[in-house]
């Protein structure tokens, strides 16, 4: 016993000397309070010794060293308290126990001293107790042993199954599997917000946020990845990398002990997990998915307690979240606490895993797809994301040779060769699974005796159908074509495929698979056997294809093939897969490569093998048709410019599964660059991009952003052969990925740009990079910003610039280069033929232009070296290197912080400098004394015309030479801003520009010179002799410097505008004559060029007694004066100064006061300046708008006043009265908008006799009620020079009386709106009464009159002139209401003359009775016979039984003459009452019916009334319905009235040929016919010769109207048809009318007109638009009119008139004197042709209506100008012209002297506020227009509101 005691303890001391460094290593680790304690087994001098110690660790391996020669009882005591509570590997821990010795429950008494307190050195000397005491293992230590033995248990029972696993995945692998071999890129990712939309790219901020811009990923093997404990790790790879069999591999190494720190491993397939439904507990999910404790319930809780305790001695592999069912989310709501035997679902076990909520710490590995990466992403803050790399080209020869070892030299020889010979099956071999089977294909293809030069495979689907055919060819009976002996299999098996992927299921049961397809299938070896542990633990088998990309590829061939897939659902199927995912993006797990081999399958290639699986009669039709539809859904997404990158890849690798060059040329042409951002790219990707590319023969860039890919990538950009463009952006691609381009580049021949940015390029691979670049003599531009580069890559890269004859610039900022590098590029592009510019910021942006095509640098050198701090030997440098420029057009060192030694050597070396355009020197220098040495320049160098010194912000320091400045001429500028210039450094500069003879401007502003400075700066004008304007702005300078240059102004020759602002605190500038030299001394009585001067004070409020003194020196003016106060406020003693000394100002021609504050009493004041000055011509005051007083050179015959917008009170107006009585000569007084009401407007009548108004009063908009409206009407008897009175008392409230001098043409009244009461009609009808005698015109509209007071003011009203008119308008006069006062009226007075109703307006004529009424012993004067010549009742809703009370009437009428009844709806009744009272009317001369209603009797019942009234001349029967019995019997009766002069039969229709026909003769047989009108009359070409005989023979004719006449058969007219027509008017020399509108006439039927013009000397109107008349025929009809002397109305819109027709009209249109109508709308004139337009109607005085509508051009500003010519113009427009605000601005200024105007358009222009505001302004002084049409223009809704506010006649809206 004795002797085994002594060895336990040696064990121990010596296990303890063996594990020291790893028990150090745990303990640095652990917590500071357990390891006090520890300290407290130690020796009280130790102890002191020890805590003496600096170094944590050092204190721990003191503790160690001491227990290693303690005593044996401590050390094992120490073991069991480290072991029973620090977790350590489990084999540290078993051996460390196996020498301790049990734990009993009975603490071992350890003398000892008090533990310290977080190692205070200060040991605390009255605490005993010992770490024994502390420290009692409790019942759960004391069992710890029997279940670690558990533990060992189960761990070695998970090694045997892993193992077990793995011999059964490594059958029929061909290579052997080494881990250390297989390669991952791996990077850490920091958390991030995913993307809410995932077909958006991700921004440079989201790259940075990622880190995956700036982050460099490491390369390392699998193996590695289990090597540290505690790391959760996303390993992606595409279907087909290897990534299962590489896990199980891990857990096979695991098994043989690899990994250490992982004491358990589990390893779990989703696609076992997928059979789960039920929640599943954690325990239930490690011991009935993966492996059951073999000894039971007890073993189970031991193993699940140390998972629970020792997470991070577990590890957790995940293999295919892919093949997943459910997506993983994020749970926002998760308890705090987890309870491992709780179920729950898996989605939510694996996201607690995943999320660290459950067996946090653990290590965890997951393998997916990339698409689902976002799923897990979001589930962890910190996570190492792998890319499983694929082979390379030797790892593919290496997979080749050992699978064909065995198959034969000859085979291996020639499969081998052939595979990595051939493009597209190597880069197909880099993913293993297509390395694999692209061996069984040409395993396949050369074993059955293919030849070498047959074809092969160069698709991804070709590819697998030669493995389909491979498989099939093992089958027994596989005749070839084995597609088609194996029709039914290969088409269930596609089926089985298909639902597999609809329901996103990858494992079969049995029982789901038919027995012969299951037994064909697994025989074939398209379908494998696999393992399956079910949702209660028991295991089974089930069936899965032999890759899933075989599954997906057979779904792809069901849908290509099978008939029950239709075009909707195969669209539905297709869609291209984005590898930028969102956590919102359901999850799509099957169909990666679906779309790939629908579109192979689409390719001619397939077309063969599908039609034998369609089979049938026109299968080879439906094969087609499916391939074309693929075709078209990839031509459309070809065409898309929204593609992302991802997106555009899949639509690359598509387009190359297709072989389709024109589909490849349609991707290229939509886009003029491939973006690829953030994705990683395999070689199978970039093979496609290089097929679509080369394939389209169009140039197009690629451009890498953040792009992961494997070097051997490179190696296919060569095949790309038509790059234009390279870039790389990425921190991810340094010198090695330089290394391996720099072979590359050399080998794109059309590379025309290369971009190596952001990365992490030195020196080393810019070498690389510039010694290839050599051999690219075609490249222009190169940019390697934002990298690693210094000085030495910088010169490397810069050595280059010579060599390069294309290169046109070069990037290079953010490096870490030195100002000397700088100096390096400059010296070399200098070197170079023609160098361009440099362009530097600091270190930010560094830019070589060089051989530049661009304007600016072919006039030099440009050179910007912003923010680089310069030394004075560095300047001098520079200086030396630019000297050699031949040309230096910009040199900018702005922001470079210049020393005055530094400046200084720069400006002794300008003169070395041959600059051109300018130097800038922004933030080179604060001190205003330093850089005044600039101002010299002016002086000294000839060619620097404008010197800049700005010390405020935006600070502006430069010099600009000759070439700066386009005819600069002798000009210079000298600008001094902000620099805290005073009076004092006025001396330097007078000095300095002493010899400047050319200085046109100063600019001082924002100085301190004070009165006093301004004072001494005028002073020093006599040294300035050409200045032309001088800044002086915000200089403190006040009222006494305003008055001293009110001084200068009056006394300096040249000196023509000064303008203040705020009294001269703000703006401050003096404007002096160009080319004249100032002279001091006064100026003479009598000079001998008046000069136009300016004294602009505006923003001021101005003092009386500065009034006095401004006003008291501008008198001394000479020349012409204009004196601007406006924006300020004036009081109104200032204001009478003001006008004490404004007769004195003779000179004065303007006095400026728009926007004064001023009081109403103070604008009364201004008004008596019509008064006091007799040279005022126009005053014009409003309190917030224009206001001003102009006068003339001498005493005025007449003036204007305008007083608007203000407040007049009684006493106001009175005294604006008293004002203007003594007034002779007021032209127009305009007092609207002044809140005068009624009472003001009473006072102002009353005194308007008393006034001398030559023109009118505008009293608009004062408020005015029925009273005010009346007291205006009176004055047309109170002042007999009153000839109209217009008043409106509507929404727009219009009030205007008009005066004439001279005149006894009667007075015009207007009432608008009014709605008087009884008493206001009362007192209407006495003034009417009084005024009856000179009434020529009274008008009544819309003012509520009743029926009774209409015929009480008819019965009143006598007709004291000749005529007399009455218009009244009311809503009631319509239908029986308008046909009893139509009655009413002529029976109250015998005088009216004319009745007419027009909707619901009467219209009455009271004439004085000139004919003889007959008289007879037993009747009365009134009650026999009316003098009535006409009535009319026109479109008024009149029925033919309210017409029966006229009946009477109509017999009294026996002079009527007219009767109008046209637009209503008589009906029969109303015919049958027209007919019974035509007999009684025997003077009728004229009756218009035109109808309003579709019925043939009106026709039938009219032609026989008619014949009863023989003395009709004119007939109006437009619009009716003619039958062919119609027309019959009104043919018959037209040929029976003998007196007929004129028919009209527009727009009536129902006729037949025949009734046409009919028609034509019977007008033909009125040879005394004098009009006729056929407008849009139905005639066929038969008719239309007869109408021709006809014309023939009526020689009276003067008005023929065939408007739109159309043909019936063909709905046009013949050429041949028109041309008869018009050649039957020959000899008809009375023409007056002719009307030929849509005839659609050619230059044929022109011809035939041209020739009867000459003979029709009384024309008066010709309409011809809308025909097809050339610019050649409208010359030669032109000069015809010629002849046409009084032709008043010219149409011929709408043709195709142009240059030639506007140059005739220049000399035709003037000889046409009468001419008053002239409509050439649209018509392309253009320009010039609007030029001779405009010279030609300048001549004509007489035009009333002038349309030029869309002709062609935007440039009428001439045509404008010359309305003033057009002094009788009523109607003119300039609409959809295109014209702006030069055409608006010129109308605006003719506008006021068109008189007569009353409607101008001009919508659809380019007008904006500018031009609008303008005509808003002239409407001011244009009564008489009535709109201005302004719609369509550049005007917002906002702005127009504003505007017609202001202006109500401005209109724009399209109505």
């Amino acid at each position: 016993m004795a002797m085994e005691y002594v060895k336990v303890e040696e064990d121990v001391h010596n296990v303890l000397t063996q594990e020291i460094h790893e028990l150090i290593d745990i303990l640095s680790n652990q917590e500071d309070d357990f390891l006090n304690k520890l300290f407290g087994i130690m020796e009280r001098r130790v102890l002191e010794q020890l805590l003496h110690l600096a170094s944590h660790r050092e204190r721990i391996m003191g503790l160690l060293d001491y227990l290693r020669v303690a005593d044996p009882a401590i050390c094992r005591r120490f073991l069991q308290m480290v072991c029973m509570n620090y977790d350590m590997p489990m084999r540290l821990e078993s051996r460390l126990m196996s020498v301790a010795g049990p734990v009993t429950c009975d603490p071992w008494p350890i003398p000892g001293n008090e533990p310290p307190s977080h190692f205070d050195p200060e040991v605390k000397e009255n605490n005993s107790h010992t770490l024994v005491d502390e420290y009692t293992p409790s019942q759960e230590s004391c069992v710890k042993r029997p279940r670690m033995d558990h533990v060992e248990s189960y761990k070695a029972s998970v090694s045997t199954f892993l193992q077990q696993r793995w011999e059964k995945v490594r059958q029929g692998v061909v290579k052997e599997v080494r881990l250390e071999e297989a390669w991952v890129s791996l990077r850490n990712r920091n958390p991030f917000r995913p993307r809410d939309r995932a077909e958006r790219g991700p921004s440079p901020s989201e790259l940075q946020e990622r880190g995956e811009d700036g982050a460099v990923e490491d390369k390392v093997t699998v193996e590695s990845l289990l090597h540290s404990a505690a790391q959760i790790t996303l390993l992606l790879g595409q279907a087909g990398s290897g990534k299962t069999l590489l896990m199980y591999c891990l857990g096979q190494r695991w098994a043989q002990g690899a990994f250490p720190s992982s004491q358990l491993l589990f390893l779990l397939e989703f696609r076992q997990l997928n059979l789960v439904v039920q929640p599943l507990s954690l325990k239930e999910l490690l011991f009935r998915c993966f492996l059951s404790p073999e000894g039971g319930e007890e073993e189970g809780v031991a193993v699940l307690d140390f998972i629970l305790h020792n997470p991070e001695k577990i590890c957790l592999i995940f293999d295919g979240y892919d093949e997943f069912h459910t997506k993983i989310t994020h749970l926002e709501t998760q308890s705090s606490s987890f309870d491992p035997l709780s179920p729950v679902p898996m989605a939510e076990l694996i996201a607690g895993l995943c999320s660290g909520r459950i067996l946090p710490g653990c290590t965890l590995l997951i393998t997916c797809r990339p698409r689902d990466v976002t799923d897990l992403e979001t589930l962890v803050d910190c996570i190492r994301i792998g890319w499983l790399l694929g082979f390379n080209k030797s790892s593919v020869k290496e997979y080749a040779d050992q699978y064909f070892q065995d198959r034969g030299e000859d085979l291996k020889k020639k499969a081998v060769g052939h595979l990595l010979s051939n493009h597209q099956l190597l880069t197909m071999s880099y993913l293993p699974a297509l390395c694999h089977i692209c061996c069984v294909c040409l395993e396949h293809m050369f074993s059955g005796g293919m030849s070498q030069t047959q074809a092969l495979p160069t698709t991804l689907t070709q590819v697998y159908l030669q493995i389909l055919f491979a498989f099939l060819s093992q089958c027994p009976g596989s005749d070839p074509p084995v597609l088609e002996t194996f029709w039914a299999e290969v088409t269930q098996l596609s089926q089985l495929a298909m639902r597999g992927l609809e329901a996103s299921r990858i494992v079969f049961l049995s029982e789901e698979v038919p027995s012969n397809l299951l037994d064909f299938a697994t025989k074939a070896g398209l379908l494998s056997l696999v393992d399956l542990t079910h949702e209660n633990g028991s295991k089974g088998q089930g069936y899965v294809f032999m890759h899933l990309t075989m599954q997906e590829f057979l779904g792809a061939l069901h849908i290509m093939t099978s008939k029950d897939i239709t075009e909707a659902l195969l669209r539905k199927k297709f869609n291209l897969k984005s590898r930028w995912t969102t956590k919102s993006d359901p999850k799509n797990v099957f169909t990666d490569s679906l779309h790939l081999y629908l579109c192979g399958f689409a390719a001619p290639a397939c077309s063969s093998y599908l039609i034998q699986l369609v089979r049938g009669v026109g299968a080879a039709g439906w094969v087609n048709k499916r391939q074309a539809l693929v075709l078209k859904i990839l031509r459309s997404l070809a065409m898309s410019t929204t593609l992302t990158g991802p997106k555009l890849v899949e639509l690359c690798r598509c387009v190359q599964e297709t072989q389709d060059a024109q589909l490849a040329r349609e991707v290229v042409g939509s886009r003029p660059c491939f973006e690829l951002r953030n994705i990683r790219l395999n070689p199978v990707d970039l093979d496609a991009v290089a097929f679509v590319v080369s394939s389209a023969g169009i140039g197009c860039g690629l451009d890498f952003g953040a792009c992961s890919m494997e070097l051997e990538c490179l190696d296919i950009l060569p095949s790309c052969q038509h790059i234009d463009y390279l870039i790389f952006r990425s921190r991810k691609y340094d010198d090695k990925f330089a290394d391996k381009l720099s072979c590359i580049l050399p080998r794109l021949p059309t590379m025309k740009r290369f971009e190596f940015i952001c990365g992490n390029l030195t020196d080393v691979g810019a070498a690389k990079l510039a010694k290839a670049l050599r051999r690219c003599p075609q490249i222009k531009q190169l940019n390697f910003s934002d990298n690693s580069l210094t000085d030495r890559g910088v010169r490397e890269i810069a050595d280059i610039f010579p060599i390069l004859p294309c290169l046109t610039s070069v990037m290079l900022g953010r490096n870490d280069i030195a100002l000397d590098s700088i100096f390096t590029l400059l010296e070399k592009m200098i070197s170079c033929a023609s160098p361009g510019g440099l362009y530097v910021d600091g270190v930010k942006d560094i830019n070589v232009v060089l051989h530049s095509e661009l304007k600016c640098f072919k006039t030099g050198l440009t050179v910007r070296l912003l923010n680089c701090r310069f030394t004075t030997d560095q300047m001098n440098t520079l200086c030396q290197l630019l000297s050699r420029c031949p040309v230096l057009y910009v040199l900018d060192l702005s922001g470079s912080h210049m020393k005055a030694d530094t400046l200084k050597a720069l400006t002794d070396s300008l003169h070395k400098l041959k600059i051109s355009k300018h130097i800038l020197l922004n933030g080179s220098s604060k001190s205003v004394e330093e850089l005044m040495v600039l101002t010299n320049f002016l002086s000294v160098c000839p060619d620097v015309v404008q010197v800049n010194i700005s010390l405020q912000d935006p600070v502006d320091v430069s010099i600009h030479f000759t070439g700066s400045i386009e005819n600069h001429k002798t000009s210079k500028k000298l600008f001094l801003v902000g620099c805290g210039l005073r009076s004092s450094h006025l001396d330097l500069l007078c000095k300095n520009l002493e010899h400047c003879s050319s200085l046109t401007f100063l600019d001082i502003s924002k100085n301190a010179l004070g009165n006093k400075g301004l004072k001494n700066l005028l002073d020093l004008l006599p040294h300035l002799g050409t200045i032309q304007e001088i800044n002086v702005s915000e200089n403190a300078v006040n009222m006494e410097g305003v008055v001293f240059l009110a001084s200068k102004l009056a006394s300096h020759r040249n000196m023509s505008e000064v303008n203040i602002s705020h009294g001269g605190k703000k703006n401050l500038f003096l404007i002096f004559q160009s080319n004249k030299r100032l002279q001091s001394e006064p100026l003479q009585a009598s000079p001998d060029k008046e000069h136009y001067q300016k004294l602009s004070l505006t923003h001021s409020s101005i003092q009386p007694s500065d009034m006095a003194k401004l006003c008291e020196r501008l008198v001394r003016c000479p020349g012409p004066l204009v004196l601007d106060f406006s924006h300020g406020s004036l009081r109104d003693d200032a204001i009478e100064r003001l006008l004490r000394i404004l007769p004195k100002m003779t000179s004065l021609q303007l006095l400026n006061m728009s926007h004064v504050q001023m009081s109403t009493n103070g604008a009364l004041l201004l008004v008596r300046s019509l008064i006091d000055c007799q040279h005022v011509r126009a005053v014009k005051l409003m309190p917030q708008g224009e206001a001003f007083i102009k006068f003339a050179n001498r005493k005025t015959d007449q003036a204007t006043c305008r007083l608007t917008q203000y407040t007049l009170t009684i006493m106001d107006v009175e005294k604006l009265s008293w004002i203007l009585e003594q007034c002779p000569r007021l032209s127009e007084l305009d007092l609207s908008s002044n809140l005068l009401r009624d009472e003001g407007v009473k006072s102002f009548a009353d005194s308007l006799p008393r006034l001398r108004i030559a023109s009118s009063v505008n009293l608009n908009d004062n408020k005015l009620t029925q009273m005010g409206a009346l007291y205006l009407v009176n004055t047309v008897t109170t002042c007999e020079k009153v000839v109209s009175v217009e008043v409106s008392l509507g929404t727009e409230e219009r009030s205007l009386i008009r005066f004439e001098q001279q005149s006894d043409s009667g007075k015009t009244l207007s009432l608008r709106e009014c709605h008087f009461g009884t008493d206001h009609l009362q007192r209407l009808a006495d003034i009417l009464t009084r005024c009856a005698a000179h009434l020529v015109k009274l008008s009544l509209i819309n003012n509520g009159l009743s029926v009774e007071v209409i015929e009480d003011l008819v019965k009143q009203l006598r007709c004291g002139h000749i005529q007399c008119s009455i218009s009244i308008d009311e809503t009631w006069i319509t239908a029986e209401a308008a046909v009893n006062l139509v009655s009413c009226c002529l029976n109250l007075n015998p005088k009216i003359h004319t009745i007419r109703v027009n909707k619901t307006a009467v219209h009455i004529t009271l004439e004085e009775c000139t004919n003889h009424t007959p008289t007879s012993a037993d009747s009365t004067d009134m009650a026999s016979s009316l003098s009535t010549v006409t009535i009319s009742l026109v479109d008024c809703e009149v029925q033919g039984h309210h017409l029966v009370s006229l009946l009477t009437v109509l017999h009294r009428c026996a002079l009527l003459q007219e009767l109008d009844l046209s637009h209503n709806s008589l009906g029969r009744v109303g015919v049958e009452w027209l007919c019974s009272v035509l007999p009684s009317l025997t003077s009728l001369r004229k009756l218009s019916l035109e109808s309003k209603e579709a019925s043939e009797d009106v026709v039938l019942l009219l032609a026989d009334g008619l014949l009863q009234a023989k003395s009709i001349e004119t007939l109006n029967l437009s619009g009716h319905v003619i039958s062919d019995r119609g027309a019959v019997l009104l043919s018959t009766t037209l040929q029976k009235l003998p007196h007929l002069k004129t028919i009209n039969l527009s727009h009536c229709y129902g006729w037949t040929e025949a009734g046409a026909l009919d028609i034509v003769r019977g007008l033909g047989q009125c040879r005394s016919l004098e009009g006729i009108c056929l407008e849009s009359v139905e005639l066929d070409e038969g008719s239309t010769e007869c109408l021709a005989c006809g014309l023939r023979s009526m020689t009276s004719l003067k008005r023929l109207n065939l408007n739109k006449k159309v043909t019936m058969a063909t709905g046009s007219t013949g050429e041949g048809a028109t041309v008869v027509l018009l050649a039957s008017l020959e000899g008809l020399s009375g023409m007056e009318e002719i009307e030929l509108e849509g005839m659609r006439m050619t230059d044929k039927g022109v011809g035939e007109l041209i020739k009867h013009l000459p003979s029709w000397k009384g024309l008066r109107k010709i309409s011809l638009s809308e025909n097809h008349i050339s610019d050649q025929a409208g010359e030669r009809l032109l000069q015809a009119l010629s002849s046409c002397t009084a032709l008043e109305e010219l149409n011929l819109s709408r043709n195709n008139l142009s240059l030639a027709s506007a140059a005739k009209m220049e000399l035709v249109l003037p000889t046409l004197t009468h001419l008053q109508v002239l409509d050439l709308s649209e018509n392309r004139f253009g320009p010039v042709g609007s030029v001779s337009i405009s010279k030609a109607l300048s001549f004509m005085k007489h035009l009333t209506k002038i349309h030029l509508t869309s002709i062609g051009t935007s440039e009428l500003t001439g045509l404008a100008g010359s309305l003033v010519n057009w002094i009788c113009a009523e109607d003119v427009s300039f609409a959809w012209n295109g014209c702006g605000d030069d055409v608006a601005v010129k109308l605006s200024e003719v506008l006021p002297q068109c008189q007569k105007l009353r409607r101008l358009d001009l919508e659809s222009n380019r007008i904006s506020m500018k031009g609008a505001e303008a005509l808003a302004r002239s409407l001011q002084s244009c009564s008489s227009v009535e709109v201005i049409r302004l719609w369509r223009n550049a005007i917002s809704n906002s702005d127009a509101q504003r505007l017609r506010q202001g202006e109500k006649r401005l209109n724009f809206s399209s109505t």
